[in-house]
């Protein structure tokens, strides 16, 4: 294993990602979804940890990514509906921090998001984050206001 990864990269074709394992899809979205949370909270001006981590936390949990693939379901194509339904039905266990149907979502949206970055659909995979984002901002701006 060790020694595969110091060894020439082979690229992968569209249609072999497009066919991976639906988890391994999840795995590598789950990761530039982290990534991409953590630093927009960063660029907010916001330093101190506890609170990075707080925000972050629930930013990328499954409760959240199921409501943002609702939201984006009717702008995704053809194609990214199909690898969402696969990581959807993706045989997992189902933490207890999310119902069973919050977490399959939330397994779907991150196997759409690893698939448009090992397809190197970066602009995609920019437009889809960017979405969600803001979808994100905008609820928690609205249960902040609920609640006061």
């Amino acid at each position: 294993m060790i020694k595969k990864l110091n060894r020439e990269v082979i690229p992968f074709t569209e249609q072999e990602i497009y066919s991976m394992d639906a988890l391994t899809l999840a795995y590598i979205g789950d990761a530039c979804w982290s990534f991409f949370v953590r630093k927009k909270l960063i660029d907010t001006g916001i330093h101190h940890v506890h609170i990075l981590n707080s925000f972050a936390s629930e930013m990328v949990s499954a409760r959240w990514q199921c409501r943002i693939l609702y939201m984006l379901e009717e702008c995704l194509t053809e194609r990214e509906l199909k690898v969402c339904k696969r990581a959807r039905n993706a045989n997992t266990n189902v933490p207890k921090s999310a119902t069973v149907e919050e977490y399959r979502e939330a397994t779907a949206f991150e196997g759409l998001l690893g698939y448009l970055k090992l397809s190197e659909q970066q602009e995609r995979l920019e437009i889809i984050m960017t979405k969600a984002i803001t979808f994100l901002a905008e609820e928690f701006n609205s249960e902040i206001k609920q609640k006061k």
